[in-house]
């Protein structure tokens, strides 16, 4: 199941942006083949060919996120795979693994967890770093 809202463009294309807004609720699994914005509360598996932002009033519980890049400002359970960068901002909060290129952590963003980065491409063994 995806929506999202229209921007002059058309649905399904890549450019395109799927929201749970605030106040919403959403359980089960959301395959987008573009960026999904939280704004509100995600339960279940999340997969996007494009970014995933978690706004700070935004949760996202998910046992299996993949996106290319991810923005947290608001809070993150659980397993998450970007092919690129895990940002967490100042108000975000991370807890569980994060596997990606690269971690920035925000001076004042809480990460609680496992990271373990890899070169894109790749296929040597991660390492893994406990925090």
């Amino acid at each position: 199941m995806s929506f999202g809202f229209n921007r002059g463009k058309t649905y399904g294309r890549k450019d395109a942006v799927s929201l749970i807004g605030e106040a919403s609720q959403f359980h089960g699994d959301l395959h987008s083949p573009s960026d999904i914005r939280v704004e509100g509360e995600f339960h279940g598996l999340l997969h996007a060919a494009g970014e995933v932002a978690i706004g700070e009033r935004g949760a996202v519980y998910s046992t299996d996120l993949r996106a290319r890049e991810l923005v947290v400002a608001g809070r993150l359970e659980g397993c998450v795979e970007a092919e690129g960068c895990v940002r967490i901002t100042p108000t975000g909060r991370v807890m569980g693994t994060v596997r990606s290129a690269s971690l920035i952590i925000e001076p004042g963003a809480v990460f609680h967890g496992t990271s373990v980065m890899f070169v894109p491409g790749e296929d040597a063994a991660p390492s893994t770093v406990m925090i």
